[in-house]
């Protein structure tokens, strides 16, 4: 995107990784990016669990078979800690491409420990801009995979404007893209897997859930599905059944790239490996966007995101100052607040840890702020 232009163009990249290789999948990943990069992309988009891979044999593998537990375990040892080494190696090939890029992870906070998530990475030029992890995992990811919090639900800053992501089939719930359109966003990027539990079916859910959200959201969609190697395949296969249903499978992603209303500007793209492109022009979708919040009724309708402070949050806002209360609100909430939604909770802050301090007083460290008027109510009554 050239400095003073609404026009951006975005790639979405429908590969297949190394699966279970984490140093050749980064790699991989890392010249496919300067290659958009040098294509003139400045956002750049993977599929769900790119790196180093999607737990795909569950479709195949009951969740206790030996070889399950072998492939899972595999997994887990192939997760990434960000910030790590593969999140700056990916940061500097954003970096070389001018771009951002959204990559789906299988993220492992601790190394210490086996606890892995669904997530999404975004880095840019100046480096690891976020991690969101997929709040809901479905059929087999739910065996491995935990769940993100409210702090998932979120939108990402650029250059060009605001941005949001979700994985899978998060991309077809409603409250959460209903969420995410209150957020502003003018591009969305939904990363889907390398394919379902049957041939045929992917394609046909990215092209419901991309053209609804481009349209209720009044959004451009970038949507990428991962791929399927050969070797992929033959680690996976172990009879000829299973091959041939992996090989089907495989023909299936359907990547595209809708405009705000709809439209189709490029794909789908079958199975295989590619790279879509397509120039947005960000300019436009203002009437759209325009037309269709006329059917709001915030007086009528409201959406609540759970993601209140915790019952520990009297410890936790102790500081003497509300310049230490703003920092901790935007340690909390990352980007997602303008100063001035900063401004009005830290009336909210101080109110809590007032409370708080009354608990202590009372002897009631461990009540929750928020109930400190019946938590000294009850006091007063014994």
């Amino acid at each position: 995107m050239t400095e003073g232009s609404d026009r951006l163009r975005v790639a979405a990249i429908q590969a297949a990784p190394v699966l279970l290789d984490r140093g050749r999948t980064v790699d991989k990943a890392c010249s496919l990016i300067r290659e958009a990069g040098r294509n003139g992309a400045r956002l750049i988009a993977f599929g769900e669990c790119f790196l180093p891979g999607h737990p795909v044999w569950f479709h195949l593998l009951p969740v206790t078979h030996p070889r399950a537990i072998e492939l899972s375990s595999a997994l887990v040892d192939g997760a990434i800690a960000v910030p790590g080494p593969e999140s700056t190696g990916l940061a500097a090939a954003a970096r070389d491409a001018e771009a951002i890029v959204v990559i789906g992870i299988v993220e492992r906070p601790d190394p210490r420990a086996a606890v892995i998530h669904d997530a999404q990475l975004v880095v840019g030029p100046t480096g690891v801009l976020g991690v969101r992890r997929k709040i809901a995992t479905a059929v087999g990811e739910r065996v491995i995979f935990n769940p993100g919090g409210a702090e998932s639900i979120r939108a990402f800053e650029a250059p060009w404007g605001t941005f949001t992501t979700l994985a899978g089939g998060e991309n077809s719930n409603p409250l959460l893209t209903a969420a995410l359109r209150s957020l502003g966003a003018r591009v969305h990027v939904a990363a889907w897997p390398p394919h379902f539990n049957k041939p045929g079916l992917m394609g046909e859910v990215m092209t419901i859930t991309g053209r609804a959200i481009a349209y209720q959201n009044t959004a451009y969609v970038v949507a990428v599905a991962g791929a399927t190697a050969p070797e992929a395949i033959d680690l996976l296969a172990t009879t000829n059944e299973q091959r041939a249903l992996l090989e089907a499978m495989a023909a299936d992603p359907g990547s595209a790239i809708w405009a705000p209303r709809g439209a189709l500007l490029a794909g789908p793209l079958v199975g295989g490996e590619g790279i879509l492109y397509a120039d947005l022009d960000l300019g436009q979708g203002t009437w759209a966007q325009l037309v269709n919040r006329q059917y709001d009724r915030p007086d009528l309708l409201r959406l609540a995101v759970a993601g209140a402070p915790e019952s520990g949050a009297a410890a936790v806002l102790s500081s003497d100052d509300d310049a230490s209360l703003r920092r901790l609100i935007a340690d909390r909430f990352g980007d997602r607040l303008s100063a001035a939604d900063v401004d009005e909770l830290v009336p909210y802050a101080r109110g809590i840890r007032a409370a708080g301090e009354r608990l202590a007083a009372l002897g009631l460290e461990d009540a929750d702020p928020r109930t400190a008027g019946f938590a000294e109510d009850q006091r007063q009554l014994e």
